[in-house]
């Protein structure tokens, strides 16, 4: 009488493993392709003005990749040992699930990937390096995976195959890792392109105060201390890490100076940009003054246009 073959049953430690490492692998990639896009996009900007001032926030992707990806090859050399001890662990209905969605996404994101890369030629657009980098970025973190869990599946785990996908995964890492190091520089680095953007952002802050105050009495003011407004509660912003006041000169009665001690160089590229008639700041979005600048002290001097600017709305007083 032919045996029956029983299907191997899912233990709570199968269970946890398959996903937590399959969860380990979407995070990571994830992290990987933010990290690529960011750093691409700060490498090969699209514009001369754009992500000039200062730097993403790269420290969640660089730490999720260098904390989780050794997790992730220790979880994968557990499930791999376990297979090989118990080749009936490769049946397991969780195993079987996980690897052919993973496989479904990563093909789709493949086809996807090549449809917008063919589109956007279709459209005549500008195809620049960066947006180049970023499909060819897509397309081989989701064919690696895809070839993987191929041979897996193909080979039903042959050792040397998934000991070279684990090199392969490594370097590749790796050489992301160093590559947004070098872009962006250390963590010292990091920190002073932050204060240097945090003080763009309130040399332009104080640059539309003084307009609102020109908008109400047709002249700047005399000093910084003159865009202090109790009433209303406004206040001049200060230097992030000194928290001195930045310099400001009165020049005439539509033009200004104003200066502050920058850590390092930047935004220089888009000189050919450069005015000196200052224009509201956009919440949420990017003003186009130009505030390149060099370490050290930096002075910017802007005029203002009359034709340019409404008179302030006069509140009229209760009789």
């Amino acid at each position: 009488m032919e045996q029956i073959q029983q299907k191997p049953k899912t233990s709570p430690k199968d269970f946890f493993l398959n996903l937590g490492a399959i969860f380990l692998l979407y995070f990571l990639v994830v992290n990987i392709i933010t990290l690529l896009f960011q750093t691409i996009d700060t490498a090969f900007p699209r514009s001369l003005a754009e992500g000039y001032y200062g730097a993403p926030d790269i420290s969640f992707p660089l730490a999720a990749l260098i904390i989780g990806f050794p997790f992730f090859l220790y979880l994968s050399r557990v499930l791999h040992t376990g297979e090989e001890a118990e080749p009936a662990k490769r049946e397991l209905p969780v195993h079987k699930w996980l690897t052919f969605i993973t496989l479904f996404i990563a093909g789709a994101t493949m086809v996807v990937d090549l449809i917008i890369l063919l589109s956007t030629f279709l459209r005549g657009d500008e195809i620049t390096t960066g947006f180049i980098l970023k499909v060819f970025a897509v397309l081989i973190i989701a064919g690696f995976i895809y070839g993987y869990y191929i041979s897996n599946l193909r080979y039903k785990g042959v050792k040397p195959i998934k000991k070279y996908f684990a090199y392969g995964a490594t370097v590749f890492v790796i050489i992301v890792i160093a590559w947004g190091f070098s872009v962006f520089g250390s963590p010292a680095t990091q920190k002073a392109m932050r204060y240097d953007s945090e003080r763009v952002s309130s040399l332009q802050s104080i640059q539309y105060q003084v307009l609102e105050y020109w908008q109400a009495k047709k002249t700047v003011p005399e000093n910084i201390n003159g865009l202090k407004d109790e009433i209303r509660g406004v206040t001049v912003s200060v230097d992030p890490r000194t928290g001195e006041s930045y310099g400001y000169e009165k020049l005439s009665a539509t033009t200004f100076k104003l200066c502050a001690t920058f850590e390092r160089e930047g935004g220089k590229s888009n000189v050919a940009n450069r005015e000196s008639i200052p224009k509201p700041v956009m919440i949420g979005g990017i003003v186009s003054e130009y505030w390149g600048h060099d370490a050290g002290v930096v002075c910017f001097d802007r005029t203002i246009d009359p034709t340019r600017y409404p008179e302030a709305m006069k509140i009229p007083l209760m009789q």
